[in-house]
């Protein structure tokens, strides 16, 4: 519930709980040198996977010369490549939380992907090139090359889970069946890998090969139990549904509340992972954007538009469901900005929930600084939360903001998207120097971000934020 300036009341954790949201969203500096270091330590595991084959040559290197024998050297270290890839895919998608304030959890997910498609590409072309020296593509089918069809079995699991992450949509594969099988998968590649390895060349039957191969895999298998354990804490601590309440058209504000009577801590315009225990919604975790402010500890709101299947079964909640909350994840806050720094927020509808949480934030803290606002929506109806943005309105001078409809008779006065010249026109008065922030569908944002710099903003102050599972 968002209350009237005159009833807010700083207590004496407010301070403590803005100092603990400040912590989360690290500085574009730290950020980058950690970065820095995390693709550093992977540059070298890379470089000392695929000296491996150079290092300590297999016997089938003895009998190969001149092309053949870089063939097959290429060969080998394409399945370096590959299987060091596939351990550390884990990494990306484990949603360990010092990645996420270095990366972004939203830009890790989508690295995952693209290794995804890397890795299925070097282990494709590992077995040709390996193979190909000694003219056959053919593996025998008796016990003498059990590990080299091991190999095969992994290639087609790896090809498989590559296809379907790829084409899940095409597919219409359910993303929970999928991120089960898909998990089911990994822990098979995994098992697949290490027998592999430790049995089709002799490199790695002894000394550092084999050492390594086993202190790889015996972290790929902590780091999964630790994640395992991790989502199981989760879900033994739920919060409570406070409240299910109407926030526009097809549009519900879903309050809640920790049993420990306080919040995590979070900065404002982050997200989490929601899976809500309900007798009419199905048992899938999904993420969304944290709407309300870190200020306001006890309770924690969520703006969901009702679009799918499983979004209008959240209309069927009830006061006193359980709900299980994984968070806070992302970067996509005014905390990684200079606390004085001028604001630009662009939203496309429901996009505008991060906004949000900032203003929201903002207001709080009585942040007068000045703060262009441009909200685009397809007609008037669509607009969420008419009142608690007029009461922000109120309470931050310094908030200007424009709406914009894109469909309807509105739509002849603002035209039918946000270009060039519309945009140009909104943000005359706004500091080339301000910080942007853009959320919204994938190309609204796209084409927003592509026009700001001719405008005179600089990329480097320009921040979306993109999610999809």
């Amino acid at each position: 519930m968002v209350t009237s300036p005159g009833d807010i009341v700083i207590d004496a954790n407010m301070k403590h709980t803005e100092g603990k949201a400040a912590m989360i969203v690290w500085s574009q500096a730290t950020r980058t040198v950690l970065g820095v270091l995390v693709v550093l330590v992977i540059l070298v595991v890379l470089a000392g996977a695929v000296s491996i084959p150079f290092r300590f040559e297999s016997s089938s290197m003895l009998y190969k010369f001149g092309s053949a024998k870089v063939m097959l050297q290429i060969g080998k270290v394409l399945g370096m490549v590959a299987g060091v890839l596939l351990l550390i895919q884990l990494l990306w998608s484990a949603r360990i939380r010092f990645l996420d304030r270095i990366f972004g959890l939203n830009n890790l997910f989508r690295f995952h992907r693209l290794m995804g498609i890397t890795i299925a590409a070097c282990a494709l072309l590992h077995p040709i090139l390996v193979y190909l020296p000694d003219n056959t593509l053919i593996i025998p089918l008796t016990k003498r090359y059990w590990p080299e069809l091991v190999g095969l079995g992994l290639l087609l699991c790896i090809l498989s889970m590559a296809i379907t992450s790829t084409f899940r949509s095409s597919l219409r594969l359910p993303y929970e069946f999928w991120r089960t099988a898909h998990r089911v998968a990994a822990v098979v590649v995994t098992a697949g890998l290490a027998v592999h390895v430790l049995n089709v060349s002799d490199s790695f039957g002894r000394g550092v090969p084999q050492t390594a191969t086993y202190w790889a895999i015996g972290l790929w298998v902590l780091l999964f139990a630790w994640m395992t354990a991790h989502r199981f804490w989760i879900r033994i601590r739920p919060h409570t549904v406070a409240a299910v309440e109407p926030a526009g058209r097809d549009t519900v504000r879903l309050c809640v509340r920790p049993r420990t009577g306080r919040a995590f801590a979070y900065a404002p315009g982050q997200f989490a992972f929601i899976r809500i225990r309900s007798a009419g919604v199905r048992s899938e975790e999904h993420p969304f954007t944290i709407a309300s402010s870190p200020q306001r500890p006890k309770e924690l709101e969520f703006v969901i538009r009702l679009c799918g299947d499983w979004t209008r079964s959240i209309a069927t909640v009830q006061p006193g469901d359980q709900i299980s909350i994984d968070g806070p994840y992302g970067i996509f806050s005014h905390f990684r900005c200079n606390g004085h720094a001028e604001l630009v927020m662009i939203a496309g509808g429901i996009g505008i929930t991060p906004m949000l949480s900032m203003l929201r934030y903002m207001a709080d803290s009585n942040d007068h600084r000045k703060i262009t606002l441009i909200w685009s929506n397809k007609t008037k109806d669509d607009v969420v939360l008419v009142d608690t943005f007029r009461e922000l309105e109120s309470r931050l001078p310094g908030l200007r903001m424009h709406l914009f409809f894109t469909r309807g008779p509105e739509a002849a006065t603002t035209g039918d998207r946000l270009n060039r010249v519309i945009l140009e026109r909104l943000l005359m008065d706004s500091g080339r120097d301000a910080a942007v922030f853009i959320c919204g569908p994938e190309g609204m944002m796209a084409g927003v971000a592509k026009v700001l710099p001719g405008l005179g903003f600089s990329h480097q102050r320009i921040f979306t934020e993109r999610f999809s599972l």
